[in-house]
């Protein structure tokens, strides 16, 4: 338990020094809460070096409120909020990335795992409960950010959450929640070896045709 104390606690420290929290939002789907979801940017700086408000977007968090989430309700969530806000060329220029983002999750999610999207080393880096599981292209991390803050959403609470505009008490509360529970030495060690898994054939298929 100290150790996992620990390691959350660098894991937090590393994010408060590298970027600024931009908003936090839930992502749910028919009043049922799946994900809390953090975005993390650096402050855009002018010419005179004056922090502009416009902030780049360096990271994602999302945190499992739901009991468990299927491998086929994850990638049909995801599935859906594109389909709503990104044309089929977005759609084309990423399939890799997004194949490989849709196969990383090889078990049900549990309440608590942790799903983190950053940008790092040029690329977009996708960690679950503080495993590196996926390498994708520098620019999947801006597409994710614009498919669930763009004026085009499939979860408009979520966009207003993401972006900062909820209202401040609401925006605490979801806050409080995001922080609470961590997971554990055993669910890490479980989500870690979902990286010796190869995808099935059936999945690959069914992401191809999309």
């Amino acid at each position: 338990m100290r150790f996992l104390t620990g390691l959350v606690l660098m894991v937090c420290m590393g994010m408060v020094q590298a970027s600024e929290l931009k908003g936090v939002g839930l992502f749910q789907t028919l009043d049922n809460p799946w994900f809390l979801v953090a975005l993390y940017g650096e402050k855009e700086r002018t010419a005179d070096k004056e922090p502009a408000e416009a902030r780049l977007p360096e990271k994602l968090q999302l945190k499992v409120v739901e009991d468990k989430i299927s491998i086929r309700r994850y990638r049909q969530l995801w599935q859906d909020v594109f389909a709503v806000s990104q044309e089929r060329d977005v759609w084309a220029a990423h399939g890799d990335d997004l194949q490989s983002f849709f196969q990383l999750v090889k078990g049900p999610l549990e309440q608590n795992d942790l799903l983190v999207i950053e940008r790092k080393d040029g690329a977009t880096v996708v960690s679950l409960n503080y495993r590196e599981h996926a390498r994708l292209s520098e620019s999947f991390l801006d597409v994710l950010v614009t498919t669930l803050t763009g004026r085009i959403s499939a979860i408009p609470e979520l966009r207003d959450g993401l972006n900062g505009t909820l209202p401040e008490d609401e925006q605490r509360r979801l806050l409080r929640q995001f922080d609470k529970g961590e997971p554990t030495l055993g669910r890490i060690s479980e989500t870690g070896r979902w990286l010796r898994r190869q995808p099935s054939v059936v999945t690959e298929a069914r992401i191809s045709q999309l």
